[in-house]
């Protein structure tokens, strides 16, 4: 069950990556609204957007504010592992989706929600996007150039987040359902997964007093740990401790720089950062990109261009894990490029076996596994409860 925002999508993804059977329930006649999130579009029923996150997966098309359409549900959870869903607290209650109502039917569901505040609180009841959490806890004032307007994160990085949390959380409690027999519900608040991204950030705060500002490509408590111009591009130049700083200045034609007692530890550059920085940045021009990158690569410091976004998919290592993927969709006609589940298993990627589905696509075969009959799918069709594709 959803509200068509990114986490959810994202969580649904990796679980149907690793071979779980993913069944996406959508609204009948719009479907998840991602599918219109364009241009760019691939093809009239298919955003980009929507194809990045929707492959291995079901479509079925169903109206569960109708009687019919929750009987169809509480016999679809009978016999599944998980139910996700990620509309506002209390919804599914008056539908008899809720967890008290789903665990009657199936005491080991494992059932999950993801939320923009969670389920009680103040603010349980507010609408929330990655956007708005982002805004909202602290993300986007730490982020873009020193002294600039707030700036939103390229990608929607609390959306995944929160998607990956969510899939951790529900690997552990299957597991515990294997241990025990039983079932569990799990709430995921995007709002809490933001707080807990602030990472090394939220710890100053909360330890030092210090609040965090944005630094451009700096790091607060690094130095140097940031972004630089070359002669012909940008790279970053990562020391991040004072053995590789070290390495570092006698790299660069600087052997005694780490003998000045401003920058003989991390703490010391930190506290004199600007001076550092204004020096490496001057050197940091005088040379190509690929000659730095190059220099680095016999060191234990690192230096990396800043790709863009094409290059990025042309970089060797991408080419060699066969990272991007591509299928063909025979009902669009439109072949369809997108990047591979990250993680290897045995030295094998898990693949692409399923293209994003169409509004509808399963909802005939799935009713058919539950037992309906085609006069009876026929009939759920044609009173608005189901929505089935030709």
């Amino acid at each position: 069950m959803k509200q068509d925002i990114g986490a959810h999508q994202i969580l649904q993804k990796t679980l149907a990556d690793v071979g779980a059977d993913v069944i996406k329930v959508e609204r009948c006649g719009i479907g998840d609204e991602t599918r219109h999130w364009g241009p760019p579009n691939i093809t009239e029923n298919f955003s980009s957007y929507f194809v990045c996150c929707n492959r291995n997966k079901k479509s079925i098309a169903l109206d569960y504010s109708k009687v019919e359409g929750q009987e169809i549900l509480h016999k679809l959870v009978k016999n599944s592992d998980v139910f996700v869903e990620n509309l506002r607290p209390g919804t599914l209650k008056k539908y008899n989706l809720d967890y008290t109502s789903l665990s009657e039917i199936n005491p080991k569901l494992v059932y999950a929600s993801l939320t923009g505040y969670g389920q009680e609180g103040p603010y349980s009841q507010k609408s929330a996007y990655d956007l708005t959490i982002s805004a909202e806890g602290g993300l986007m004032s730490i982020t873009g150039p020193e002294g600039g307007d707030p700036v939103r994160v390229g990608v929607a990085i609390t959306d995944v987040c929160s998607g990956l949390y969510l899939y951790s959380s529900i690997l552990a409690a299957l597991y515990q359902v294997v241990k025990t027999n039983q079932g569990q519900y799990i709430d995921v608040p995007m709002y809490s997964v933001q707080l807990s991204v602030l990472a090394n950030i939220g710890s100053n705060y909360l330890n030092s007093g210090i609040i965090g500002k944005p630094m451009g490509s700096a790091h607060q408590s690094i130095v140097p740990y940031q972004g630089f111009k070359t002669a012909d591009g940008y790279v970053v130049v990562a020391a991040a401790n004072d053995g590789q700083f070290k390495e570092l200045c006698e790299a660069i034609g600087w052997p005694s720089l780490p003998s000045n007692p401003m920058f003989s530890t991390n703490e010391e550059r930190v506290e004199n950062r600007s001076a550092l920085i204004g020096h490496l940045a001057e050197r940091l021009q005088e040379e190509s990109t690929s000659y730095w990158t190059s220099l680095a690569e016999e060191h234990s410091f690192s230096i990396s261009v800043v790709n863009t976004v094409d290059k990025a998919f042309a970089h060797p290592q991408a080419t060699h894990f066969n990272l991007i993927k591509e299928v063909y969709h025979e009902g669009e006609g439109a072949t369809i490029r997108m990047t591979g589940h990250p993680a290897r298993f045995g030295g094998k990627d898990t693949g692409v076996y399923g293209v994003p589905p169409l509004l509808g696509e399963h909802t005939k075969d799935v009713l058919n596994e539950l037992g309906y009959s085609e006069t009876e799918i026929k009939r759920l069709h044609s009173n608005g409860t189901v929505q089935c594709r030709e």
